[in-house]
């Protein structure tokens, strides 16, 4: 584990994992055509958009009264530990902080890209811009797929909690992750993103050993 140091008292490292991912993420964009320089604009893109996320997340935690919280950058992207006893929607923002900071920075970044013409002459940021949009669109609405562990399946959840009880928002949440996950897995294996719909598959069959565990346990507190 590598500690990278703390914003406020929020602590930041990065498992080797997350280097692994980053490099597949250069791998995987190597083309021959355009050189090793284009695919390493992906180990900056990685890092400061999947810890955009995180910090995010710890942001709104703070911001809700829970204090500092550790962010650790690894796996499939990162996560951010905070042992908080928060409400349902205290816990919905925390979920949707994620996602739209990296619609913001989305956004940012095309502004930028836009209104400053020095962009537009470096030849390292004319190609680091737009993968840095792209990036950043894709993350937020592909964390927003209604599938647990993903921001938009805690969130889902959350809403749910709001509204109804914690039996029957989990029963709903699950279902929603079920469906919902099978179909756009069905949707990237026919777009032949197989990686990515291996991915989400295994989130979907995590949801379904959820619902096969209440089946036969319930949740805590039944």
């Amino acid at each position: 584990m590598l500690h990278l140091g703390s914003i406020g008292k929020t602590s930041i490292d990065v498992d080797i994992s997350f280097l692994i991912l980053v490099g597949l993420f250069v791998a995987i964009n190597y083309d021959a055509n355009l050189g090793i320089h284009y695919a390493l604009l992906w180990i900056p893109v990685c890092f400061i958009s999947v810890l955009i996320h995180e910090i995010a997340h710890a942001g709104m935690i703070a911001a809700l009264g829970y204090g500092a919280s550790r962010i650790i950058l690894g796996g499939m992207g990162g996560a951010t530990f905070n042992d908080r006893h928060a409400k349902p929607w205290q816990d919905l923002l925390i979920s949707l902080a994620g996602p739209i900071s990296n619609f913001a920075l989305m956004l940012l970044c095309f502004w930028l890209y836009v209104k400053v013409p020095y962009i537009r002459q470096d030849r390292m940021l004319i190609a680091l811009f737009p993968i840095l949009i792209w990036a950043n669109k894709a993350w937020a609405i592909f964390n927003l797929i209604p599938v647990p562990p993903l921001d938009g399946g805690h969130a889902t959840r959350e809403l749910f909690r709001t509204m109804l009880s914690e039996r029957t928002a989990f029963i709903v949440a699950i279902w929603i992750a079920i469906v919902v996950g099978a179909g756009v897995v069905i949707y990237f294996f026919k777009e032949k993103q197989f990686f990515i719909a291996l991915y989400l598959g295994w989130f979907v069959y995590m949801a379904w050993q959820q619902w096969e565990y209440f089946r036969q346990h319930g949740i805590p507190g039944d």
